[in-house]
């Protein structure tokens, strides 16, 4: 009777959702680093692969790109990468150590944390709703073509998520049970942990304000909030201290906020709602399916799900040209996107009296339902293809010919996924002339896969390793040619 019981139950279902949202992130598992955010991707992955080749160093992770990141161009011969603290790649440093370098453990990783996402959107939902929506919204979270995609890419936001999710779900539940230590000590672990990972946890943070509020509480519980607050940011502001000493390592970030002027334009509404929310994210049926549920009142008249919705277009209108330019920072916004979708298709299954009869509604709710997952699909299928195929078969052929020592210059737009490819440290873009990083920062090696002006002067003068024609190879140790009278383009 009691594997009956569980068989009928809602832990079950709930396995079920995780188990079908492991198997649809095993697609093209396998894939190089190539794919859509190949550059961002290469970069997160460079540091969990330079933690075995260079050693273990959390607090001075390195990647490959040696040219200057921060927003005064400096050099970055230490190759320093100080963004979010490396809890992913953390993560990834066992697979890699005990099962050898490969691509594929850094996108299992990642798709371990988004695992653990599902299972607390369901616990965070049931909570203010019912089970019912909260398997339906662990299910939308685990299946959303979009979400699917960047549940399995080498970035460290579905790490991140996960542990905001934490945040919200613990220290919401210490908010209600202020008695329960246990709560307290796992919501200040996931509160410090998420900061670390990312500033952007405050926009997970509002709710547990308003719940707060909602609670009522008294000083006391109020002054204890503040300082386990207080405590949980501490490291957070201890590592931002700490990156300060190598500015070099710190990449430009005041233009995510509103570099380019971008916000309330019509340009900026045309692509956060048209293009990412009501194209790749919901589609145009889920999108209605959202509002239903956004505008739908709560049974028990508690709001938190609706300032959590609140709070991710807030992360949006902030942080308005980094949201417009790059659409995973929108993997923020999916949790409370997967929630009111769902809440919004319950009310059509439902039925309400100021509706159509429900036999019509319920047709609808389907439809819209498997409309927006398709939808979806057609537009994120595109992520997952390889941009540039020429530019992995030449990364892998120089990884084979070079000295494990080499320092290339593999251009590539000032993207570093050609760089990744090649397993060596050096410049996804030739920021100086070749002959000076050859001089003074011990540039060996040239590989490009376009027949540009660069390429056919580097043919001209120096020895060629390789030249087909999908790329070229060269050594920059030796010179065919003399340079002078024949300038650098």
């Amino acid at each position: 009777m009691r594997i009956l019981r569980f068989f009928i139950s809602q832990y079950f279902w709930l396995s079920i959702i995780i188990l079908l949202g492991f198997l649809v992130r095993l697609y093209k598992i396998d894939s190089p680093i190539a794919d859509w955010h190949s550059w961002r991707q290469a970069d997160t992955a460079a540091v969990s692969r330079n933690f075995v080749k260079m050693g273990f160093t959390p607090f001075t992770p390195r990647f490959d790109d040696m040219s200057g990141i921060a927003e005064k161009p400096i050099a970055n011969p230490a190759r320093f990468r100080f963004v979010e603290f490396p809890i992913y790649n953390i993560a990834v440093y066992p697979f890699y150590y005990f099962l050898g370098i490969n691509d594929i453990y850094s996108r299992l990783v990642s798709i371990l944390f988004s695992l653990g996402s599902i299972a607390l959107i369901f616990f965070i939902v049931r909570r203010y709703a019912d089970v019912s929506t909260g398997l339906l919204s662990a299910f939308t979270y685990a299946v959303l073509p979009f979400n699917v995609f960047f549940s399995r890419t080498t970035l460290p936001e579905p790490t991140f998520i996960f542990f905001a999710l934490g945040m919200i779900y613990f220290m919401d539940g210490w908010i209600w049970e202020s008695a329960s230590r246990r709560r307290a000590i796992w919501g200040f672990i996931f509160t410090a942990i998420a900061f670390l990972m990312k500033p952007w946890a405050i926009f997970f943070f509002l709710p547990l304000l308003y719940s707060v509020f909602v609670k009522n509480n008294n000083r006391k519980f109020w002054i204890k909030f503040i300082l386990l607050t207080a405590a949980a940011l501490l490291p957070f502001v201890l590592w931002r201290l700490w990156i300060l000493q190598q500015p070099e390592g710190i990449p430009a970030s005041n233009w995510l906020m509103n570099g380019d002027g971008i916000r309330f334009r019509p340009a900026f509404w045309w692509w956060i709602i048209s293009e990412r929310i009501g194209g790749e994210i919901l589609g145009v049926t889920g999108l209605a399916l959202f509002t239903l549920g956004l505008i739908s009142r709560p049974k028990n008249g508690n709001y938190f799900l609706n300032i959590w919705a609140l709070s991710s277009f807030l992360f949006m209108l902030v942080v308005a040209t980094g949201n417009v330019r790059h659409n995973y920072y929108q993997t923020q916004f999916i949790p409370a996107a997967s929630i009111f979708l769902s809440i919004g298709f319950i009310q059509l299954l439902r039925g309400n009296k100021l509706f159509v009869p429900r036999f019509w509604t319920i047709i609808l709710a389907i439809f819209l339902y498997i409309f927006s997952i398709y939808f979806g699909f057609r537009v994120v299928k595109e992520f997952y293809k390889v941009n540039n195929p020429d530019m992995v078969e030449a990364g892998k052929l120089a990884d084979k010919i070079l000295p494990e020592n080499a320092i290339v210059v593999a251009p590539y737009n000032g993207d570093t996924a050609f760089l990744y490819q090649t397993n060596r440290p050096g410049w996804p873009v030739t920021a100086l002339p070749l002959p000076e990083l050859v001089a003074d920062y011990g540039v060996t090696s040239f590989i490009s896969t376009s027949r540009d002006d660069k390429t056919n002067w580097v043919l001209r003068h120096f020895e060629i390793l390789v030249d087909n024609p999908k790329f070229v190879i060269a050594n920059l140790t030796k010179i065919t040619k003399p340079i002078a009278g024949d300038p650098e383009p």
